[in-house]
């Protein structure tokens, strides 16, 4: 009975944090400006943010941040007020 309310648990857990913040290459924002924003407000590494802009460059999109559907609309709500190109899903 316990293994089955462990597992009800992950899957709560998982389902909760399945939401994304897609950060979308755009020709106006340079990449210490993507970068910073990716420190400040996803909370990324110096490594991580490069490797993110980087991504989104070079593929036209990125994950930048993981977390509850209101984790994710925050962050992407600041991302946005700073110029970003950015979506929740």
């Amino acid at each position: 009975m316990s293994t089955e309310v462990i597992e009800d648990t992950e899957q709560i857990t998982e389902s909760i944090y399945r939401h994304l913040v897609i950060l979308f290459n755009d020709n106006v924002n340079d990449f210490f400006h993507v970068e910073n924003c990716l420190m400040d407000i996803c909370k990324k590494t110096e490594e991580e943010a490069v490797k993110i802009a980087i991504e989104a460059h070079e593929s036209g999109k990125a994950v930048c941040y993981n977390g509850s559907l209101e984790e994710c609309e925050t962050v992407g709500e600041k991302l946005a007020e700073q110029g970003l190109t950015v979506s929740v899903q």
